[in-house]
């Protein structure tokens, strides 16, 4: 008899451990038997607030004014300084090749961000001269 009280409390104790109840109380005319488990709450995770991404704005495009041909960098009256306007089709600089001044035109409205050569400066077909950012020129803003 007194296992068979044994194994009903053991039964009991199964029955706490696998519900969600946290107390078991139970009381015979010749036993009383009163459980209280221990129910860990987990606590609440803090979530961090979503970082929204933030949004860059695009570089400006930039044009590159090269070298039309093989020669020796000549700049204009007024050479161009980091910062200049200039015009599409502006003459930028000059290269001088076998005697001959040729001009050097902007491909594009824009603001001059760097200068790349200097007087006199021997350049190759192709090479950069001067960095541009592309701007939109006062008669196409509105």
């Amino acid at each position: 008899m007194a296992q068979t009280q044994a194994e009903r409390i053991e039964h009991l104790l199964n029955l706490l451990q696998h519900s969600d109840a946290s107390e078991l109380e139970v009381e015979t005319s010749t036993w009383r038997l009163r459980v209280r488990r221990q129910v860990i709450v987990a606590a609440p995770t803090v979530q961090e607030p979503a970082t929204e991404p933030v949004s860059v704005p695009p570089e400006p495009a930039s044009v590159w004014i090269r070298s039309p041909l093989v020669g020796f960098f000549e700049p204009r009256p007024k050479p161009l300084q980091v910062g200049d306007i200039v015009k599409q089709g502006e003459v930028v600089c000059l290269i001088r090749a076998m005697g001959l001044m040729n001009e050097v035109q902007s491909p594009v409205n824009g603001r001059v961000a760097e200068v790349l050569v200097e007087e006199g400066i021997a350049v190759e077909y192709g090479q950069p001269l001067y960095r541009l950012i592309e701007e939109e020129s006062d008669e196409t803003r509105s």
